[in-house]
């Protein structure tokens, strides 16, 4: 089974998770649908979505509306914290098109991210399971914090692997960790069940990352959506920069300083330093890391019994969470 399949298995569900996220977005200040439908129908793999119903359902969910409206809000807690890094990185693209921001203003797009926030609780409250309210509401605090430490991060190049797994599981792999918990809790899955789909999300999320670290260096722009060396210019010290600061010589950390500092780098400059990191095979050693991951999510599902198109699906999701090229 590959991606495309897992879609094709969960058809029904992800065609309710598109209606309920336009019904959910429904405001009668104007801007908040127009905002939303810009937003969630532009692109995007609906890959959190897909983990939530993947895993309830390979854990005997067989209900008709709690996995969709989860499905919806971690779409929306993710939209949101989209919606602020553009914000406050002054992103002019998002998926190859204009940023909200740049469209609507920075005043505006903070305040539906906030919008956003607040309908995902909204949602849950209606939903009426504390247990899951207590797993959301963990998982935004830690996403705050991730975000708050790559934030006090900018263009430190003392950065620490340790230091930035740290980030990146709060920031990126949370989410999909709680994407996974959920549909387990849905489907009443056993404590141990519920234990190994929620590691098994997380370390599908630090791959998730390493992926976009290394994309962000080695992805034609056309396809990326946006130029390469975005981390660069906006100061954000991803894995292949530590990977290779720590192994260059005292004047090419130096010149490494000036692209971090400066933040305007040119085409030539990004080139230069991609170069620099394949010398190092920097790229090679992040994919390695990253499939590492790929390999002890995968191993955290022996706990199922074999033979689910489920199990199936979600293998394929980390796959794909490896293969993809955007």
């Amino acid at each position: 089974m590959d991606f495309k399949d897992t879609l094709t298995l969960i058809k029904d569900d992800l065609e309710k998770v598109e209606k309920a996220i336009g019904k959910y977005f429904e405001s009668d200040v104007e801007i908040i649908p127009t905002i939303g439908s810009y937003l969630f129908f532009g692109g995007g793999k609906r890959i959190r979505p897909v983990m939530v119903l993947m895993s309830s359902r390979l854990c005997g969910y067989d209900g008709e509306d709690r996995h969709i409206a989860h499905s919806c809000v971690v779409e929306f807690l993710h939209t949101a914290t989209l919606l602020h890094d553009d914000v406050i990185d002054a992103s002019p693209k998002r998926r190859g098109n204009p940023s909200a921001n740049s469209k609507w203003g920075n005043e505006v797009c903070v305040l539906v991210g906030d919008f956003l926030f607040a309908k995902s609780f909204d949602i849950m409250a209606h939903d009426g399971d504390s247990r899951m309210l207590r797993i959301l509401s963990d998982t935004c605090l830690r996403m705050a914090e991730g975000e708050v430490l790559q934030q006090v991060n900018v263009c430190n190049l003392k950065l620490t692997e340790d230091e930035y797994v740290n980030i990146i599981e709060r920031k990126t792999a949370t989410l999909i960790s709680t994407c996974c918990r959920l549909g387990a809790v849905l489907g009443g899955a056993s404590a141990d069940e519920e234990k190994a789909l929620a590691s098994f999300g997380l370390n599908v999320g630090m791959a998730f990352q390493l992926v976009d670290d290394y994309l962000d260096y080695t992805a034609d722009e056309e396809r990326l959506g946006k130029p390469t060396g975005t981390d660069l210019r906006e100061g954000n010290i991803t894995f292949p920069l530590i990977l290779l600061y720590e192994n260059c010589n005292s004047e090419q950390r130096s010149r490494i300083g000036h692209f971090v500092e400066n933040g305007e780098v040119n085409p030539q400059d990004i080139k230069e330093l991609t170069e620099l990191m394949a010398e190092q095979n920097v790229f090679q050693r992040v994919e390695a890391r990253a499939v590492d991951y790929i390999k002890r999510a995968k191993s955290e599902l022996a706990v199922f019994d074999s033979g689910s198109p489920y199990l199936d699906g979600l293998h394929a999701v980390a796959d794909f969470v490896i293969e993809r090229d955007l």
